[in-house]
């Protein structure tokens, strides 16, 4: 029975050392550490602003940079570049705007003498379809004369049998002194013929034949395969 007694005595006081336990040693390290929590709290929102902040100026960094080599890659790509087509050296060159303005009939072009361009150079469009010739130059631009420029008559010949006309150019280039004793139809090729330029570049084709009272010659219109107030960089032949 003392042996029992002396059993359940122990049994007590462990109980309460465990009671009394939970009632103060728990909760004292609860709430140290939420009282640690609490403190630690400015500290690590500063830091989250601090590091915030460090993140924005490298974003705007790595923006800045991003700006700055799409700049450089867009200065590269339209610099003047030198095309070798066979035995010809032609540059390609990126076309000034002229807006609002619509004349297209003197271009200016991102090419000069720094690229190897010439008085007199021919220009011809992305087609291979000639354009013009370079009337003055500069060191870094030129000025291109086109056939939309009045006052300026080649000669040509007209489709496949070679048919003799003379284009007088202007805001809308014609084809003259075409013989009536000739048939000209809708559609042909028209060729240059001039002695100053490379024989047989094409300029168009015959958009209309028109006949006319001279008893002699007719007339015809022609159209080109591009909108001279859309040329975004033309062709620029340079001297072998």
């Amino acid at each position: 029975m003392q042996r029992n007694s002396k059993a359940k005595n122990i049994l007590a006081v462990l109980v309460i050392v465990f009671l009394v336990g939970q009632l103060f040693f728990v909760p004292k390290t609860y709430v140290n550490s939420r009282i640690v929590t609490a403190l630690q709290a400015p500290f690590i929102f500063i830091r989250s602003i601090l590091a915030r902040e460090n993140i924005t100026h490298q974003l705007v960094g790595l923006q800045l940079e991003n700006q700055d080599l799409r700049a450089q890659i867009e200065i590269l790509r339209n610099r003047p570049a030198v095309i070798k087509d066979g035995g010809i050296t032609m540059i390609l060159a990126k076309v000034y705007s002229n807006y609002p303005v619509n004349n297209a009939n003197k271009i200016l072009v991102h090419a000069g003498t720094d690229s190897g361009l010439e008085i007199g150079a021919v220009a011809t469009t992305g087609e291979g379809i000639f354009l013009g010739e370079v009337v003055e130059v500069f060191d870094k631009i030129s000025v291109v004369r086109t056939i939309f420029d009045p006052d300026w008559e080649l000669p040509v010949k007209i489709g496949a049998s070679r048919v003799d006309a003379l284009l007088v150019s202007g805001i809308l280039p014609k084809l003259t002194l075409i013989s009536k004793n000739k048939t000209v139809s809708v559609g042909a090729p028209i060729y240059l013929a001039d002695k100053n330029y490379p024989y047989g570049l094409t300029i168009g084709t015959v958009s209309e034949v028109v006949a006319s009272e001279n008893e002699r010659f007719d007339s015809a219109l022609l159209s080109t395969p591009y909108e001279k107030s859309g040329l975004d960089a033309i062709y620029i032949r340079l001297s072998n």
